[in-house]
């Protein structure tokens, strides 16, 4: 059955009432809030230029977990030479436009018609859809875009015009979404070439269950909002001395004021403190992680996490290379996933993956990142951790 939407509400119908391929419902409009409503129900429109507007709910459906990116050998190396310049909803419309003019030898024309460029990029100015772009000495060479709501993302299209140039503004997707605690991709249609990335097809009704968790603001389902920056680093705080939560939120104030926005921070953590102490008896270490979405390079976020540490009372002995007490300790574990080994800044941090303090908050709010040079999840790496010290929840400050 075919339902027919009141165009005064923004009700959908329950979408495992669709028909066998998938169609829903017809009629209502390309307003913000229906089409809000309709992504959060896991329904998407999808019509020709002459047709009404029509609402689909496939089954199967499309879906990449986060952890489960298939990054071939070949778009490693595409990766690591740094050819491409990936961005972030810098040229949204743009974007939008070249893929509703790439000509697709599966289907005759484009889905992407004028009434729905003008939805979506409404909904880019609210914060809700969102472009990955591509660029070659300058130029925009490749592409997405979709939506999204709560921890997921839905796809809409891509493009490109040099190889592997979508591929690369996927995985920058990918990056975004694990650093960023998604749960998974949704993909919609199946195709081969999003196959070959990682995602398969899955039933409505466990799509369904996924999305229910991934938007609902009980489960921490919030949407980031507005416009994404590209550029995310993961920052560990740690201490032992003076009031270590006053401490702790202190530095992520500075951090919120200095680096760039805090979008998500991990549980308290308090483990033994280790290292040399001489006669001091000091307090057990309280540790938090935390990801930020910031403009600065990499080397600027560590002179401004090193600047905020000497403003809360940190001294770093001269010359010395044992693990003393302090009030506050930020260590940059990851940017992206830029590699660096400078004597200045270590990326990823070598030793990271060696402690549970610190593998434990970044399972809490990253288990799906993939370690840069480990090529293991988050998840995995704390699995498989060989530190056996004791690392024990610690209450949040309210």
């Amino acid at each position: 059955m075919i339902y027919l939407l009141n165009p005064d509400s923004t009700t959908f119908p329950n979408p495992d009432k669709a028909e066998a391929d998938g169609l829903l419902a017809i009629g209502g409009d390309l307003s913000p809030k229906r089409l809000i409503a309709a992504y959060r129900r896991g329904i998407f429109p999808w019509f020709n230029d002459d047709d009404p507007i029509l609402w689909w709910s496939l089954d199967p459906r499309m879906v990449m977990p986060v952890g489960d990116f298939r990054c071939s050998k070949s778009l490693l190396r595409t990766l690591k030479s740094q050819r491409y310049e990936v961005r972030v909803d810098t040229c949204f419309e743009e974007v939008i436009a070249r893929c509703a003019d790439t000509e697709r030898p599966d289907q005759p024309g484009t889905w992407i018609v004028p009434d729905m460029i003008t939805a979506y990029t409404r909904l880019h100015d609210m914060g809700y859809a969102h472009s990955f772009e591509t660029f070659l000495n300058g130029q925009l060479v490749g592409g997405l875009y979709g939506v999204s709501v709560g921890r997921f993302f839905s796809g809409e299209s891509m493009f490109h015009t040099h190889t592997d140039a979508s591929k690369v503004a996927f995985a920058k997707l990918v990056e975004y979404c694990a650093l960023h605690g998604f749960d998974f991709i949704d993909a919609q249609q199946p195709t081969q070439h999003l196959f070959s990335l990682g995602a398969s097809p899955i039933p409505r009704k466990q799509f369904l269950g996924m999305l229910g968790k991934a938007v609902d603001p009980a489960l921490d389902g919030s949407t980031f909002l507005p416009r994404w920056k590209a550029n995310s680093a993961v920052l560990l705080l740690g201490g032992n001395q003076g009031d270590r939560t006053a401490l702790m939120l202190q530095a992520q104030e500075a951090i919120q004021q200095r680096i760039g926005t805090v979008a998500l921070r991990s549980g308290y953590y308090e483990t033994e403190p280790w290292g040399d102490f001489g006669e001091e008896e000091p307090q057990r270490f309280l540790n938090m992680a935390v990801v930020v979405d910031t403009d600065l390079t990499a080397d600027e976020v560590l002179a401004q996490a090193l600047d905020i540490e000497r403003q809360l009372g940190r001294r770093r002995p001269a010359g010395s290379t044992q693990y003393h007490s302090r009030p506050i300790d930020i260590d940059i574990i990851f940017y992206d996933s830029l590699v660096v080994d400078t004597p200045r800044l270590q990326l990823p941090h070598p030793r990271a993956h060696l402690r549970r303090f610190v593998m434990q908050p970044l399972a809490d709010i990253i288990p799906a990142y993939v370690h840069p040079t480990l090529r293991r999840t988050v998840a995995q790496l704390l699995a498989d951790c060989p530190d056996s010290g004791a690392v024990t929840k610690y209450p949040s400050p309210q």
